[in-house]
């Protein structure tokens, strides 16, 4: 009777664990894509900051993580309706100019959010940092080097 109990007790520990660890692994999957996104943009926007700014970004981003991951969450889903609108036999370019506009609105959201912490925080920066912080997004979203250098031209490497 004894190793019967064990075994039972084996069996639901099992049980218990492995549920937990199935769990763990669905919570991970569901919200990752936001946590990597919101990551990935940490991570970029404090590459060129000097560390006494990189607190105060973090700080900003964390008091608006709900938001921001509403946003990232709100684009994701904009674009799955897109993807179901192409995948359609036939589309007209009402439902193609419907979709695009609520891509349209869930990116401004996101950069609405964005601009709020970043609000917050370049007034607590020197002139110098704030001008090297806008002039190194600037190179980030069309290319080139942020430390003066000069984009490519067309079809050079």
């Amino acid at each position: 009777m004894t190793s019967k109990r064990g075994i039972l007790f084996a069996l639901l520990a099992s049980l218990i664990v492995n549920g937990a660890l199935i769990g763990l692994f669905v919570g991970h999957r569901m919200a990752g894509e936001d946590r990597r996104a919101m990551h990935g943009m940490t991570r970029q926007l404090l590459r060129d900051e000097p560390s006494e700014f990189a607190k105060p970004m973090r700080n900003a981003m964390e008091a608006h993580r709900s938001e921001m991951r509403i946003a990232f969450r709100q684009i994701r889903s904009a674009r799955r309706d897109m993807f179901k609108i192409l995948k359609m036999p036939e589309v007209t370019t009402d439902e193609l100019n419907q979709a695009l506009a609520q891509i349209r609105e869930a990116e401004m959201n996101l950069k609405k959010v964005s601009h709020q912490v970043l609000a917050e925080v370049l007034p607590q920066m020197p002139v110098e940092q704030r001008l090297h912080f806008a002039k190194a997004d600037m190179m980030r979203r069309h290319g080139g080097d942020a430390h003066g250098g000069e984009r490519p031209k067309a079809g050079r490497l």
